[in-house]
């Protein structure tokens, strides 16, 4: 939990962190830990449910994404907006690295910006 810790405070030059070991270890605690002590940085979450049915599709973690960051991030929304606007069809023909991009991290980077290098977290529990 020390480097975990250390994560929170200072990311460095490492953005993502990735808890990874066998299934009962913690790593649902850990992410529920962080989100509770970081609650003010969180711009969206989702929290894979084994057995939750459509709520926790794979199919459904860009679009709630980028729904909680628009909500969150005025200033993404702008962003995101516009890239629905000009690419109506991005979650159906475009590769989900296309979405992940125009929709989540370039409207992150820009609002990071506009808000002194503000540092905000998005949290996904059991992607495996």
């Amino acid at each position: 939990m020390a480097n975990v810790e250390k994560w929170i405070k200072d990311g460095g030059d490492c953005p993502v962190l990735w808890l990874n070991g066998p299934a009962g270890s913690g790593k649902s605690a850990i992410s529920q830990t962080i989100a509770e002590r970081c609650e003010d940085r969180i711009c969206a979450s989702f929290f894979f449910l084994c057995g939750a049915g459509q709520q926790s599709q794979i199919q459904l973690l860009i679009p709630t994404l980028v729904h909680q960051v628009a909500l969150s991030m005025p200033i993404a929304k702008e962003i995101i907006q516009n890239v629905l606007e000009n690419e109506p069809h991005i979650y159906h023909q475009q590769a989900l690295w296309h979405q992940l991009q125009k929709l989540l991290i370039n409207p992150i980077q820009v609002a990071q910006k506009g808000l002194f290098g503000k540092e905000f977290l998005i949290i996904i529990d059991a992607l495996d």
